[in-house]
């Protein structure tokens, strides 16, 4: 590459490259700027004391040199007042010298006289001197240039390492850039697929801000909002949630901690959303707490799943009664109540008389819907304070509570027999069935729950082996 064509490609790229903002370009190559020994102001006087330390020289052997050497000292003074300093100063130097030469050293001396050898002399000397000049000052200048090109080919390798830098630095902050848009898109559909808000509390204001999504969640449009937490969010929540989510979020605040709580927000349709918040408390530079970030997730069909599988665990699935499980609950509970100076219950256990023939002559399923017409006539027949449970079969117990004696539980049971005792049909066929109860009565036959049951399980053999009736424990 030539060093036009070097020039030429770094202007190239100096245009290319974006101006700075506020600061000079640090590969940019100035140019060579004139030495200061070869300025005229310093390249004059150079010269003229190259001239005259040859002169004195010349002078001082003079007689001791033979004829013919009139220019022996004042070459190597042009030579080296050239050489060091330029062009000028060499022509200074040579001027003088040819002169003086001429005056004081070329027969006869002190004159400026002129013929043939004189002449000769001075355009020999004129011819060397000139020559060396030229060639010094074109050596000079190559030299200078080759100088001004190894700069420029330096400052064009610098700014090419810089050009590669900048742009490793820009492509790897595009590709920061990319996957971080890749991950809030993510992170966006993830919080979509979710059914996810995001909030932002102010601990100062007490006012927070919503997501479209939260807003949603809440019932507040499809926009993003912002509310202030006591005076719009606290009446959207549901009276048995408020206060402890209140109490949840300011207790994490204190404690600069994580807040996690659940509540429900009851819609104008009806319906009701079950949110779950988790958030961090966002602290300033001295510890106090700013903010609380978090977000909201829509959990109502988990709620609903875990409620319906609470509710099938502790009921009947064909009935829809409470089963073994929740009546031995309830029934532990009336005990330890009764314990404390509660009011006694009785115990009632009931079984189905004629049950077996009409679900071995007409089906099982004929048999589970005469179980589920059974439940529908227990449940409108006790109060809302007794508990009836089916425990398997054609088993069920009530728990009556306030019963102090035989009589109370006498007119539960007379309901309860006429209501199972009343005609129905099952599939067109015509059935009539009965019941056999027996009884227990707390505290009267104990408060120890296997004793108090096993009282009133003999009881309703003896009232089914007669027949099926009421059956006291004392009979």
């Amino acid at each position: 590459m030539t060093d036009i064509e070097t020039r030429q490609a770094s202007d190239r790229l100096a245009a290319s490259k974006p101006p700075s903002r506020g600061r000079t370009e640090p590969f940019s190559t100035p140019p060579l700027s004139v030495p200061p020994y070869r300025q005229p102001r310093v390249a004059i006087p150079a010269g003229v004391t190259a001239f005259l330390a040859a002169f004195f020289v010349r002078d001082a052997i003079h007689p001791h040199l033979p004829p013919g050497f009139p220019f022996l000292t004042f070459f190597p003074a042009v030579i080296l007042s050239t050489y060091l300093c330029g062009a000028v100063a060499g022509l200074v130097c040579a001027t003088l010298s040819g002169l003086a030469a001429w005056y004081f050293f070329i027969p006869p001396l002190h004159t400026f006289a002129v013929d043939e050898t004189v002449l000769t002399a001075l355009g020999l000397y004129a011819a060397v001197v000139g020559i060396n000049i030229l060639l010094i000052h074109l050596m000079q200048r190559a030299v200078a240039e080759l100088t001004r090109t190894e700069a420029a080919a330096r400052a064009l390798l610098d700014q090419r390492g810089h050009l590669a830098s900048e742009l490793e630095r820009e492509t790897e902050l595009r590709r920061m850039h990319e996957r971080l848009a890749e991950h809030s898109l993510l992170l966006d559909l993830a919080l979509k697929a979710a059914d996810a808000g995001t909030w932002h509390y102010s601990v100062a204001s007490g006012r927070a801000l919503l997501s479209a999504e939260m807003a949603r969640q809440h019932g507040l449009g499809d926009a993003e909002i912002e509310v202030d937490l006591r005076q719009d969010w606290q009446p959207l929540v549901h009276p048995d949630d408020a206060a402890r989510t209140l109490a949840d979020l300011e207790g994490a605040i204190a404690a600069r901690g994580t807040f996690v709580s659940d509540f429900r927000i009851p819609l104008p349709t009806g319906d009701t959303h079950w949110l779950s918040c988790i958030g961090r408390v966002e602290t300033g530079p001295a510890g106090e707490a700013d903010w609380v970030v978090g977000l909201t997730l829509d959990v109502t069909v988990r709620k609903l799943a875990e409620c319906r599988s609470e509710h099938l665990a502790r009921h009947d699935p064909l009935t829809g009664l409470p089963n073994r499980m929740q009546f031995q609950e309830c029934f532990l509970q009336e005990i330890a109540r009764v314990k404390r100076g509660g009011p006694p219950f009785a115990l009632l256990c009931l079984d189905l008389d004629r049950f077996k023939a009409v679900n071995d002559t007409l089906g099982h399923a004929a048999g589970d819907a005469l179980l589920m017409i059974v439940a529908d006539r227990l449940r409108s027949v006790v109060r809302t304070e007794d508990t009836v449970a089916r425990l398997g079969g054609d088993e069920f117990v009530v728990i009556q509570i306030g019963a102090t004696g035989t009589n109370d539980t006498r007119v539960l049971s007379e309901r309860i027999a006429e209501a199972i005792a009343a005609p129905l049909e099952i599939e067109g066929h015509p059935v009539e069935i009965g019941v056999s109860i027996g009884l227990a009565l707390v505290p009267h036959d104990g408060v120890d729950p296997d004793a108090v049951y096993r009282v009133a399980d003999r009881a309703l053999y003896r009232a089914k082996a007669e027949g099926g009736r009421l059956r006291p424990p004392s009979a």
